[in-house]
């Protein structure tokens, strides 16, 4: 949705992060919705830009079946995260620019994805550290890509997450990645711990599912005072 704002402020960057099995689409959707109900002007955009040129490295990184760099899982992460931190530096031109002509800019991934899913190749949390900041480091001071206001890590407990990636397709087909999701979702719990603009948003609450749109109640919570009365 486009339009000018009035002054100079510019608008917030709010990231939609979580390992699947969290509900994030739900989520993004509920909270367009809420921005347009609300009269709020935004730019909705995915991460990674699997149809640019600027993910040539990440598409081959991820070709199981003729990657040159081997299984992703024994790529490091330094150099996996390169492959994305370039999309991010090709598309952030345009998400400044909406910066300025928007009340919200949302994303669905962004950088927190690699703290999540490339921290998780990383057991000892010195290790992460230095590793993350070795990232926001790149992205934000070296290739100046826009730092996000907040990171909303959706979540939900393991047997949940399972549960409905064993409903959604054949659990066969999922059952090899439950190692790394596991990893990823510990690396995003530890980023909310360490880092100011990462919070968790959880999908349970004292052994109870959360409905989608109690979620999106408290996400709103999170948000709704960056944007103004």
């Amino acid at each position: 949705m486009d339009g000018r704002k009035s002054g100079d402020k510019l608008g917030k960057l709010f990231v939609f992060e979580g390992v699947d099995g969290t509900g994030k689409e739900t989520q993004l959707n509920l909270f367009k919705k809420r921005l347009l109900s609300e009269g709020l002007r935004f730019k909705f955009h995915a991460f990674p830009r699997y149809n640019k040129p600027s993910s040539y490295f990440i598409n081959r990184y991820l070709d199981d079946l003729e990657s040159p760099y081997g299984d992703s899982d024994n790529v490091g992460p330094y150099m996996a995260s390169l492959f994305y931190s370039l999309d991010r530096a090709d598309a952030s031109f345009g998400i400044k620019r909406w910066l300025e002509n928007n009340d919200v800019v949302v994303l669905d991934r962004y950088t927190g994805s690699n703290v999540g899913h490339q921290g998780a190749k990383l057991a000892d949390d010195n290790e992460r550290k230095k590793y993350t900041d070795w990232l926001f480091n790149l992205e934000y001071e070296i290739l100046q890509i826009p730092k996000p206001d907040l990171n909303i890590v959706l979540d939900n407990p393991m047997d949940v997450v399972k549960r409905r990636l064993t409903e959604r397709q054949n659990s066969d087909a999922h059952e090899a990645n439950f190692d790394h999701i596991q990893k990823a979702r510990e690396s995003y719990l530890w980023a909310a711990k360490n880092y100011d603009n990462f919070t968790v948003v959880s999908g349970v609450e004292n052994d109870k599912e959360l409905t989608p749109e109690e979620i999106h109640e408290r996400v709103w919570e999170l948000t709704r005072g960056d944007l103004g009365p």
